[in-house]
């Protein structure tokens, strides 16, 4: 540091501090710039917050470094003016490419020979994203609770829950819509993971009934010799152990029962729910006296109604009475326009909730989320986004394709190995040959993806790490192989 600089700092540190102890300071960041802008200190503590190095920042305009997005450089208004600003929150990316977010108090020095002329700025700032962090979750837990306050009826979920625009979603809100208006049964048929609950409660909340009770069950996650004395209730005394119980028909009264996965409800009760339905009476087991229900019955299957029907996994006259509206949910890869969509709502609500500031989904990582065909379909969708939001930083704010499980990663290796292949002319479709350039390829693919750890990219391929080490040598792969 020159000795015009060293005069800078005289009037910060006032003789007590030398300026080479200033710049040691670990637990407080701060950061002096000259009347031109250019950095003359810069402590420990700065290189902690911005990952950077002393000798990277110093003599450097702090425009030329700095990109501020939340407020300006306080050290520029305060050399401006003259006048001090305390206690601002400053949001900006440092040249090492992290988001910083700081509270920063900055003062101007003033020249002995002129004291009104602003000599040098002096900026003191700590670290808040940790602060940050906590705000967003405990903002998400009282937004949270909020809506669950507001939603005393059981459900979550509202039709503007329902990310997507595209011709097939679209119509099936429709439909859901003018299905909700009604007290006809609906059925509701996807494959799992594709929103069905989301939509019996939606329709419930746009019924006349929305300020009664909804009461879901899953047929399939209860034993079959319960499911009947679950949905009906019981008699005390109607077998051993049994007592006076109220079932899920009479909880719900006058609102609506959304049955999950029916076809998995066994032929003899699906006879006694279409009594319900045709009659509006039901007997407890163990009952002899008929009670009367007003209760509305949402039911949904995970496989096509008529191979239900078929396979005798579902009656076809309980079909009938159920599917007065039917509603076909389509799976995710019939729907990939919706993607880029429910990835960005994922990021928005999950991501707040852990702090984290994931707002941009990049075009590589998109590439990587149309080319799966999501056999889990949204549930399988909104794994992976967690998956990133878990990974990442918290300064980080796109998500790129490092932040998505590596099952996907070699999904879109694979596939575009295999384009290759295809679009190659006939003299290079030798098969030996091509499957020699596929094997080095997609093993070259896997070790730069995971910086070359021999362990983690023989997992990702399925062989040993022996077999990987033979095969690169065989391949006259260069590498630094990591174990």
């Amino acid at each position: 540091m020159n000795d015009s600089n060293e005069s800078i700092l005289k009037a910060f540190s006032q003789n007590a501090f030398p300026i080479e102890d200033v710049e040691r300071i670990e637990d407080v960041c701060i950061h002096v710039v000259d009347c031109n802008g250019k950095i003359v200190c810069y402590s420990k503590g700065c290189e902690s917050i911005e990952n950077m190095k002393h000798d990277d920042v110093i003599g450097k305009n702090m425009s030329d470094i700095y990109d501020y997005l939340e407020n300006e450089s306080m050290e520029s208004l305060v050399l401006k003016t003259g006048k001090k600003v305390q206690d601002v929150h400053v949001k900006y990316t440092s040249p090492s490419g992290k988001v910083a977010d700081v509270i920063s108090s900055t003062y101007p020095v003033f020249s002995r020979d002129n004291p009104h002329k602003v000599e040098a700025a002096i900026c003191i700032y700590r670290d808040i994203s940790a602060f940050i962090h906590m705000a967003s979750t405990i903002n998400k837990l009282q937004n949270d609770l909020k809506s669950h306050q507001l939603k005393n009826n059981g459900t979550q979920f509202t039709f503007k829950d329902i990310v997507g625009t595209s011709p097939n979603i679209s119509e099936c809100i429709r439909h859901a819509q003018i299905a909700a208006q009604t007290a006809a049964p609906i059925l509701i048929a996807g494959p799992t993971g594709t929103g069905k609950e989301v939509f019996a409660q939606s329709i419930h909340n746009a019924s006349p009934q929305a300020n009664k009770h909804f009461v879901a069950i899953n047929c399939s996650a209860i034993p079959e010799n319960l499911l009947e004395s679950t949905l009906f209730g019981t008699m005390k005394g109607s077998f051993t152990g049994a007592i006076d119980s109220v079932g899920l028909l009479e909880t719900a009264e006058g609102g609506t029962v959304f049955l999950d996965e029916i076809n998995s409800m066994n032929l003899v009760l699906q006879s006694k729910l279409l009594r319900v339905l045709e009659t509006g009476k039901y007997r407890k087991v163990g009952g002899n006296k008929e009670i009367t229900t007003s209760v509305r019955i949402l039911s949904a299957l995970n496989q096509d109604p008529l191979k239900a029907i078929e396979e005798k996994h579902l009656r076809s006259d309980l079909y009938y009475r159920l599917a007065v509206f039917s509603i076909h949910l389509p799976a995710l890869k019939d729907r990939k326009q919706d993607i880029q969509e429910l990835a960005l709502s994922f990021l928005s609500t999950d991501g707040t909730a852990m702090g984290k500031q994931l707002f941009e989904v990049s075009a590589e990582s998109q590439e990587i989320l149309l080319s799966h065909d999501w056999p889990g379909n949204i549930r399988e969708l909104k794994h992976a986004i967690t998956h990133a939001i878990y990974i990442a930083q918290y300064q980080d704010t796109i998500l790129t394709p490092e932040l998505l499980p590596d099952y996907l990663r070699k999904n879109i290796s694979d596939k575009r190995i295999y384009e290759k292949f295809l679009s190659a002319s006939t003299d290079d479709k030798n098969l030996k040959a091509t499957l020699h350039k596929i094997e080095r390829q997609m093993i070259l693919e896997v070790l730069n993806a995971n910086d070359h750890n021999i362990s983690k990219s023989s997992r990702i391929l399925g062989i040993s790490r022996q077999n990987l080490q033979y095969k690169v040598r065989l391949h006259n792969i260069q590498s630094n192989l990591d174990d």
